[in-house]
């Protein structure tokens, strides 16, 4: 909805017109436009890269293939088409100054429709995963014995969010126009007389999907909870214990995760709500419209969610953290691989590197640190690297006979 903002405001201005020439203009300095590139292009790059590894990892990972994991990832593709489709729009605001679409015609026209229509669907797929996953963990925790029958199937789940969050948000394709002012052209919402006004639309999105989708989450995360933290583990041997411990650890490390993401989300995104509300307010205070430097931090704060999310995954689920571990060891071994030097994994667990006959570098050396290795192996090892450094040895100097 953020493509409107500055029409709102324009709005604001031609129906208090006695006060135009007092509303202040914000200087766009040169150091706001670094400080705010700056941070999208940090938002985008993280967003891109976390949120693609969140996919990757829950494909890779077999015991991760469960409905939660999958509303995750459902997640990840909503962050990931709020970078691609939207955040290159508002770098591009930032860099020129100026809200105006690039081109004209069917392409603008496309461009002011889905932009912005997209970003609302995406904020509505996240919301209502997150609602579906409190729903899923309150029958896993409360519900256990009903867990094999209820939510078994994650297609069944994440196909009609897409869908309710696509026809929830369809007002903002009718009500999305383009139009030329001297010269370059604009998007902004026009609503007809026998149709819902833009406050109506406002109203409705936050009211259904956000505030009540917050509310249903906190009701169940407080079961959920009081039950996690009050439970004892059932049977006395001592494998029955340890099992049940590990499993009430990681059911409570998923579960503080995912109230920090849903904390986050309402935090990031609540101020985005409240200045919609206050573009349709009739305060005098207001006249001018909010102020461009609040509604820019305002929306970014709600699009610094998607680098964020990811984040928190790492830092404190233990599966993500061990596959970002797996991707960055593959992403290594393929810079290795593209060098001079081709890297491999030693039996050691260390990095093995094969001298190339071609390389004329006589300075590298082959790791000497062998930790847990026995004496027969470290005797074997420091054989058959005397073998391996003599051979290309022979090899580098045959070349200048």
């Amino acid at each position: 909805m953020d493509l409107n903002a500055s029409v709102h405001n324009l709005d604001k201005i031609d129906e208090n017109a006695g006060i135009t020439n007092e509303c202040p203009m914000e200087e766009y300095t040169q150091a706001k436009r670094f400080i705010r590139t700056s941070l999208y292009v940090l938002a985008m790059l993280i967003s891109l890269l976390g949120n693609s590894a969140i996919v990757w990892i829950v494909h890779k990972n077999r015991r991760m293939r469960t409905l939660t994991h999958y509303l995750i990832v459902n997640m990840a593709v909503a962050d990931l088409m709020i970078t691609v489709f939207h955040m290159p729009y508002k770098l591009q605001v930032q860099v020129t100054n100026s809200y105006a679409v690039v081109v004209g015609g069917l392409i603008g026209t496309l461009i002011c429709k889905l932009v912005g229509y997209i970003q609302d669907v995406s904020i509505a797929s996240s919301i209502l995963s997150l609602m579906m996953i409190s729903i899923d963990r309150f029958v896993v925790v409360v519900f256990p014995l009903k867990n094999a029958t209820l939510l078994k199937r994650p297609r069944l789940v994440v196909i009609p969010i897409w869908i309710i969050s696509v026809f929830m948000c369809s007002p903002l394709l009718y009500a999305n126009k383009i139009e030329e002012d001297f010269g370059d052209f604009y998007c902004f919402e026009e609503w007809p007389p026998h149709f819902m006004s833009g406050r109506d639309y406002t109203v409705i999105q936050f009211t259904v999907l956000y505030a009540l989708p917050l509310v249903v989450i906190t009701a169940l995360y407080s079961c959920i909870a009081v039950r996690v933290w009050h439970r004892t583990i059932p049977g006395h041997a001592a494998p029955n214990l340890t099992r049940g411990r590990r499993r009430l650890e990681a059911r409570k490390q998923l579960l503080k995760l995912l109230i920090i993401i849903v904390s986050l989300f309402a935090i990031c995104w609540l101020p985005y709500h409240v200045i919609f509300f206050l573009q349709f307010s009739e305060s005098g205070y207001l006249n001018c419209g909010v102020p461009e430097t609040i509604m820019f931090y305002c929306l970014f704060m709600g699009h610094a969610n998607s680098a964020i999310n990811p984040c928190i995954y790492f830092i404190i689920h233990n599966e993500y953290r061990k596959g970002l571990l797996q991707i960055t060891r593959l992403i290594s071994s393929l810079l290795c691989q593209s060098t001079s030097f081709r890297c491999r994994f030693c039996k050691f667990g260390s990095f093995d590197l094969q001298v190339d006959p071609n390389d004329r570098n006589d300075a590298t050396e082959l790791p000497t640190s062998l930790p847990n290795v026995t004496p027969n192996d470290r005797q074997r090892y420091e054989r058959n690297r005397a073998v391996h450094w003599r051979s290309a040895r022979k090899s580098i100097d045959s070349r200048h006979v």
